[in-house]
C-alpha cells in the first residue's frame, strides 16, 4: 500500500477532529453546553490518537514522544461516555464518575515519570485494553440510552427526543475497536481500514454539529421521582381500580390524547391527580406507561377516520395529525402495534 495515503487520511481525520473540538468549546452548538464539552473532550482525544498513527508512520518520529501520546487512547471511551451521560441526564455528572478516567491519569503519571516501558506483565493488558473499554464503554452507553427511552415514555406521548445520532456516535467506536483488533495484524487491509475511520470521523463531526435534541425541557420539568419510598406514595389496589376508572372517563369523555403537546403532568392536571400517581395507575393498572397508553388511543382513534369513509388510503398523514400524532413514525408504529394486538385476539 502506497504510505502516503494512511498520512493523508490520519492529517484529514486529525486536523478534523480538532478543529470540531474547538467549535463544540467555542459555543457554536449552544444547547447540551456541558455535553458537548465533553463531546469536545472525545474528539480531541481521537484527534491525538490519529496524531500518533501520525508519528508512528513517520520513521524519524521521536519514539518517547509515540509512547507519551498513548494514554489518549486511553481516554476516548471514558469521555464518550461522560458526554452520553449528560446528553441524557439533566444533573450534572457526580465527581465520581471522574473515576473512569483513572486508567488513563495512570498510564499518563508512569508515562511522564521517566519510564519508557511498561513492566512486562502489563503487555497483554495495554495490547488489548482499548478493544476490551470499546465493548465495555459500548455496552454502558447503551445502557444510558435505553433508560432514558424508557423515561421519555414514562412522561411523553410523543418522539420529543431523537436518540438516532447519538446512538450512532456510540456504535462507531465499538466498531473501531472491533476493527483495530480484526486488522492490526493484516497489513493489506490498512487502506480500508483508514477509508472507514476517515468516513467515521467525519460522520462523528456532522452528527456532532447538526445534533438534535436529546433531553428536551419537557423532561427536565416533569422527571422527578419521590425522594423515598413510602406507604403515602403507594396505592392499594382498591385505589387503583378507582383512578383507573376516573382516567377511562376522563379519556372517553374528553379525549385529551388528541392534543398532541399532551404530556404526563397535563393528563394529571385533568384527571385532578398527581403525576406519580397516574404513572401508577398507568403501570399498574393499565400495564403501559405513558407512551404506549396515549398513542394506542391516538391508534384508535386513527383507526375509526380511517373507518369512517371521510378519509382514504392518501390522506394519511392528515389522519395521524387528526388523531394527535406528533410524528409519521409515531403513528405508524403505534398502527402497527394495534393491528397486531387485533391479530391476536
Amino acid at each position: 500500500m502506497d504510505q502516503s495515503i494512511p498520512l493523508v487520511i490520519s492529517s484529514i481525520c486529525a486536523g478534523s477532529l480538532f478543529l470540531a473540538a474547538f467549535l463544540l468549546l467555542s459555543g457554536l452548538v449552544r444547547n447540551n453546553s456541558v455535553a458537548n464539552r465533553w463531546l469536545a473532550a472525545f474528539f480531541l482525544a481521537l484527534s491525538l490518537l490519529f496524531i500518533q498513527l501520525l508519528l508512528e508512520q513517520n520513521t524519524s518520529s521521536n519514539f518517547y514522544l509515540i509512547y507519551l501520546s498513548e494514554w489518549s487512547r486511553w481516554a476516548i471511551f471514558p469521555s464518550l461516555y461522560m458526554a452520553v451521560y449528560s446528553f441524557v441526564q439533566s444533573k450534572k455528572p457526580s465527581l465520581l464518575l471522574t473515576l473512569h478516567f483513572l486508567p488513563a491519569l495512570l498510564f499518563a503519571f508512569f508515562t511522564l515519570s521517566g519510564k519508557d516501558n511498561l513492566p512486562s506483565w502489563t503487555a497483554f493488558f495495554v495490547r488489548y485494553f482499548f478493544f476490551m473499554q470499546g465493548l465495555v464503554y459500548g455496552v454502558l452507553n447503551l445502557r444510558l440510552l435505553y433508560a432514558h427511552k424508557q423515561r421519555i415514555r414514562q412522561l411523553l406521548a410523543d418522539k420529543a427526543s431523537d436518540l438516532s445520532w447519538l446512538r450512532n456516535l456510540v456504535y462507531a467506536p465499538v466498531v473501531i475497536a472491533v476493527m483495530w483488533l480484526a486488522f492490526r495484524r493484516l497489513p493489506a487491509a490498512d487502506s480500508i481500514l483508514y477509508l472507514i475511520c476517515l468516513g467515521l470521523t467525519l460522520y462523528f463531526i456532522s452528527a456532532a454539529l447538526r445534533q438534535r435534541i436529546v433531553y428536551p425541557r419537557e423532561v427536565a420539568l416533569l422527571d422527578h421521582k419521590p425522594k423515598a419510598s413510602s406507604d403515602s406514595q403507594r396505592l392499594t389496589p382498591p385505589q387503583i381500580d378507582l383512578l383507573k376508572k376516573r382516567v377511562a372517563l376522563v379519556v372517553e369523555q374528553e379525549k385529551p390524547y388528541l392534543d398532541p403537546a399532551l404530556n404526563l403532568k397535563m393528563l394529571a392536571d385533568r384527571i385532578g391527580i398527581s403525576t406519580h400517581e397516574l404513572s401508577l395507575v398507568l403501570n399498574q393498572g393499565f400495564g403501559m406507561n405513558f407512551y404506549s397508553y396515549v398513542n394506542g388511543l391516538r391508534a384508535e382513534e386513527a383507526e375509526r377516520l380511517l373507518n369512517s369513509g371521510s378519509y382514504g388510503r392518501g390522506d394519511m398523514q392528515t389522519i395521524a395529525f387528526s388523531a394527535g400524532f406528533n410524528s409519521r413514525t409515531t403513528f405508524y408504529a403505534a398502527m402497527k402495534k394495534l393491528k397486531q394486538g387485533e391479530k391476536k385476539i
